[in-house]
């Protein structure tokens, strides 16, 4: 129990800690949002990996939160994962939860195995170049945030994707049928009764997932980078420009207090003002 827990140091673990967390705060609220599962989950994946490192980590002097490289590899998981389930985020869920719970035990197994070891044997121009395209990749699908362009609520952007999402409701109607057992050729009036209760509502919200998803990634920020810039919202474009010279200028003023911090209660609070 001694080696595990060890109060002479107490007071600078505590410092420690509020201090990596107050660094983390901002990072795991921005990763979250890039993941495509929001803040909360940011900031919930950031408590429970601290303190599950805190606990079963190996070093005193570890230091455990939100990195880049992560939540661009994520992202790529989530987005995959979702749109098998039609853009159904909360279907989506469980196989979320299962597949970064396999990763954490395959961790668990390589680091017992004692693999990590062997990281020294990757060229430094291989994880450079890894690094680098994290960088761009996060740094692109970030583009249409920054400048308040959400492809869900352009409009038109919308409507152009209605026709398919009229199919896709129509397909899951057959295919929810022929899992019930229902013979759609002899009872196609069930068809028909199911198929007249489709509401505009509905193909709303399936056309503004495919929207969204065809505006995902690198690629997909790109092809409507045109459009998006037809439509900036220039609050939002002013408020992250202001960010970024908060965490670049406030850096001269004092290294005391992390700028991303500052720049994140900021800007917050002028956004809440102005709505």
């Amino acid at each position: 129990m001694k080696k595990m827990f060890d109060f002479k140091h107490l007071k600078g673990d505590l410092f420690g800690g509020i201090t990596a967390g107050i660094v983390a705060l901002p990072l795991a609220l921005a990763f979250g949002v890039s993941s495509g599962l929001g803040p909360s989950a940011g900031l919930y994946g950031a408590i429970f990996v601290s303190f599950f490192a805190a606990l079963f980590g190996g070093t005193n002097t570890q230091i455990s939160g939100p990195t880049a490289p992560m939540t661009a590899v994520s992202m790529v998981v989530i987005a995959g994962i979702v749109a098998n389930f039609d853009g159904d985020v909360t279907k989506a869920l469980p196989a979320i939860l299962t597949v970064f719970l396999l990763a954490g035990l395959m961790q668990v197994v390589l680091g017992f195995i004692g693999l990590g070891k062997y990281i020294k044997y990757i060229p430094y121009p291989v994880v450079s170049g890894f690094m680098t395209a994290i960088g761009v990749i996060i740094l692109v699908t970030q583009i249409l945030p920054s400048i308040g362009y959400y492809p869900k609520e352009d409009v038109e952007f919308v409507n152009q994707f209605k026709p398919h999402a009229e199919e896709i409701i129509l397909d899951n109607i057959l295919h929810d049928e022929m899992g019930e057992g229902i013979l759609v050729l002899e009872n196609f009036k069930e068809t028909i009764k199911r198929a007249q209760h489709i509401t505009e509502a509905d193909i709303l919200k399936e056309s503004q997932t495919l929207a969204s998803t065809a505006a995902s990634g690198v690629l997909g920020a790109i092809h409507v980078l045109p459009r998006a810039i037809r439509n900036i919202n220039w609050l939002e474009l002013l408020l992250a420009l202001g960010t970024i010279f908060i965490i670049y200028g406030f850096k001269r003023i004092t290294k005391a207090i992390p700028s991303t911090l500052v720049a994140l209660l900021v800007m917050s609070g002028i956004a809440v003002g102005f709505k």
